[in-house]
């Protein structure tokens, strides 16, 4: 005799159960790639804050030692502001009168102009170091739009041969503003929105922050920052 033996199941999973298995493991991959998001923020934002420290070392080293061997400095406002023009009419005849803008006791700029005299005859100038603040919109008025941050950016120039012109009149040419070189990534200056201060004409205060991109996207660890206030003297 033939015996009938009962198939094997062979029912599947049901909607229902598949849907919460889905949602289940939706949930679990959603936790998961949140909780990765954030600990790569920290980990940018953490590199940002050892770049910012690095950065403000060095810029501290690298503007102390040039200060060390200048023999003098002028502030200017900014990069592209070298001179003022004055014109006066006297009995008809209008006389124009170009000077330096630099800036004086008590007045802050975004240009340090290092400069260094011959050896041989003090009155020649034979090497400008510069070290301004290049903002995304130079003409922005307000210290906190982003706008006004900006790379601190430095120029290096030999004046061969030596010169008795003025300081204004041997700075490089304006169109350089955003080919030199970079040596902070942003900056916010702190010093009346400015990064540079003169005090008395024989100090420079550096009075500024550091800004370095970190994190992904618009996260509080977007930005690492760090303030840095330092004083510098020429030895004249």
């Amino acid at each position: 005799m033939r015996q009938n033996i009962p198939a094997l199941s062979r029912r599947g999973f049901t909607l229902s159960e598949i849907l919460i298995t889905m949602g289940i493991s939706t949930l679990v991959v959603g936790t998961a790639l949140v909780f990765f998001i954030y600990q790569l923020n920290i980990f940018a934002y953490d590199v940002s804050k050892n770049r910012v420290n690095r950065d403000i070392r060095a810029f501290t080293s690298e503007l102390t030692d040039n200060a060390t061997y200048a023999n003098g400095f002028q502030i200017f406002t900014n990069f592209s502001t070298r001179s003022v023009t004055t014109s006066v009419t006297t009995n008809g005849v209008t006389t124009t009168t170009t000077t330096s803008a630099e800036r004086r006791d008590k007045q802050s700029g975004d240009m340090l102009v290092l400069f260094f005299r011959d050896q041989n005859n003090d009155l020649l100038t034979n090497r400008l170091v510069g070290y301004y603040r290049a903002p995304i919109d130079p003409a922005e008025t307000d210290s906190n739009s982003p706008k006004a941050l900006g790379p601190v950016r430095k120029f290096d120039l030999t004046i061969n041969p030596p010169s008795s012109a003025p300081i204004y009149t041997l700075l490089p040419a304006a169109s350089t503003y955003s080919t030199n070189e970079e040596v902070i990534e942003l900056s916010k200056g702190l010093a009346s929105g400015k990064l540079f201060y003169n005090i008395g004409d024989k100090l420079i205060m550096v009075n500024g922050q550091i800004i370095h991109r970190g994190g992904l996207g618009k996260t509080r660890y977007e930005r690492a920052t760090n303030t840095y206030n330092f004083t510098i003297s020429p030895r004249g």
